[in-house]
């Protein structure tokens, strides 16, 4: 058998095996956020979704694709411009179980207590959100794209200006199976002898 069957072999199966997790997410701030997904909580990541105008243009939302067998993070960078009132206000879904949030399921909404929020970076000096109040409470009427049982957050009942950071873990149980290691393991070994010769 050649190298080159092998190799499209082998992708072929690695390919069959590997079931990507998309994770959903949408919200809203007052008065703008970003979204990011990273497989550190101490670096941003990639952002995926931005809202580009004030809360009354419905917020924002955007899907992105799991790095899988490792925890990857979510997470949102939302900024108050205009001062108070301001709040943050979401809900995320993964489309399969190999991953889950902290309340072991595929479905997440703004909460005080999966949600940790920091008010100098993501990864450092988290505390638990101030809730202000279920979606169709406070100045801001009902987000028709976020569950109603959302929960407003922010760092202060009362709002203010600067950097909010929230961030949440996407956990996974599922590991590599032998045959998919065995697998990179030949097409490693493979690409190795190759260049020896």
């Amino acid at each position: 058998m050649n190298m080159k069957l092998i190799l499209i072999s082998t992708g072929v199966v690695l390919a069959g095996l590997a079931q990507a997790t998309t994770l959903s997410f949408h919200g809203v701030a007052d008065d703008f956020f970003e979204a990011y997904i990273s497989t550190s909580d101490t670096v941003q990541g990639t952002q995926f979704a931005a809202q580009a105008g004030t809360w009354q243009g419905g917020g924002a939302g955007g899907s992105v694709t799991l790095t899988p067998f490792v925890t990857n993070y979510l997470h949102i960078q939302a900024r108050d411009v205009f001062g108070a009132p301001s709040m943050f206000i979401g809900q995320a879904s993964l489309d399969n179980t190999d991953f889950y949030f902290g309340n072991l399921t595929q479905n997440l909404l703004t909460n005080t207590s999966d949600w940790n929020l920091s008010l100098t970076g993501f990864g450092s000096n988290y505390g638990t959100p101030a809730d202000l109040g279920q979606n169709g409470t406070g100045a801001w009427g009902t987000q028709s794209q976020v569950d109603i049982n959302a929960h407003r957050l922010w760092s202060t009942p009362n709002g203010g200006g600067g950097e909010q950071y929230f961030s949440v873990a996407i956990y996974t149980d599922v590991v590599p199976e032998p045959f998919t290691m065995v697998g990179l393991a030949g097409v490693a070994a493979l690409a190795l002898r190759r260049r020896k010769k």
